[in-house]
């Protein structure tokens, strides 16, 4: 699900006096979507809502029939209930029949959802559950700065997993942090330590900060080993699509050089989305669906790359 408010990158050149097709070259994004945060339908509870809407009609199924309910955001909409729980609320739950509980795990929040929820689903605890990635990246984003802020877009995708239904399966999964990377990507600013009544003495210390060289660096130094890891735990099997968290144009590059894939099985919508954290793989898998890149008895590896910085990774039998 994507806000209604359309930001080109011509019109960021415009803002910033650039050259026309300066802020599309350096970031890869053509057009990205922020949302109003005033408009109840577009707050974080809101976008989630949509799009677990969507995935519960495209299961036919209703709310009712989830045991539980994951989602991600780095930014939860406040701090208290979550954002699970209001989601849950907006779509009328009946009380005393799902668990709802947020995570927050970078851009890899949603894999971790995917994670946690094959986990119960698997121990018999849960037999539905939806994974939502809600993301409103904008607000904390310096508009000021065109580098940064021309990367990001705002969205929401949601899945519902059950139990196997013909070959479809989680089939392996990894995750791994190197944090000697902690600094590459970065708020400081807005939890326990600064926040409106301990300000910190950098004002700066509210928005993201990302240091793009030295996280390519980690990860290419990372990869290698967590790809090794994988290709074990998998045991020979192939993926036919890989669909990547839509970290940059140079790290999507990156991965299609590497990954000995043709570019054509690398599943890129950065030009049309931004980056949208967590939500970024979940909506690259939507339109890997509908598009026809992944089809029934694909197998498909979920990749992606996060804070911290952290690695994940599963593979899917569509």
């Amino acid at each position: 699900m994507l806000p209604r408010r359309e930001v080109t990158s011509l019109s960021l050149d415009q803002r910033f006096g650039r050259e026309p097709g300066t802020s599309e070259r350096r970031s890869g994004v053509r057009v990205r979507y922020w949302a109003d945060g005033a408009d109840p339908a577009e707050t974080s509870s809101g976008l989630a809502t949509a799009a677990l809407v969507r995935a519960l009609d495209a299961a036919a199924l209703t709310v009712d029939d989830l045991d539980a309910v994951i989602v991600s955001a780095v930014a939860p909409q406040q701090p208290m209930p979550t954002t699970a729980v209001l989601v849950l609320a907006q779509l009328g739950a009946t009380g005393g029949r799902c668990e709802a509980f947020d995570l927050n795990a970078s851009c890899v929040g949603f894999l971790t959802g995917l994670d946690l929820a094959t986990t119960g689903i698997t121990a018999g605890r849960w037999r539905r559950v939806a994974v939502v990635a809600s993301e409103l990246a904008s607000p904390a984003l310096n508009h000021e700065d065109p580098e940064s802020s021309a990367l990001f877009g705002d969205g929401a995708a949601a899945a519902v997993l059950g139990p196997p239904v013909g070959d479809s399966a989680v089939l392996a999964r990894h995750s791994a942090v190197w944090p000697e990377a902690w600094q590459a990507c970065r708020i400081e600013s807005g939890g326990t330590r600064f926040n409106t009544m301990r300000p910190s003495p950098d004002p700066g210390d509210q928005f993201f900060r990302m240091d793009g060289p030295a996280l390519l660096r980690a990860v290419a130094r990372a990869m290698p080993s967590f790809v090794r890891e994988l290709d074990r735990r998998l045991g020979g099997v192939r993926p036919d699509v890989v669909i990547p968290h839509q970290a940059s144009a140079v790290g999507l590059r990156y991965l299609r050089e590497r990954s000995g894939i043709s570019a054509d099985r690398v599943v890129d919508i950065l030009a049309d989305h931004g980056n949208q954290v967590s939500a970024s793989i979940p909506t690259a898998l939507d339109h890997a669906v509908r598009s026809g890149q992944l089809r029934r008895g694909d197998t498909a590896l979920l990749l992606g790359t996060g804070a911290g910085l952290s690695l994940s990774a599963a593979v899917v039998r569509y």
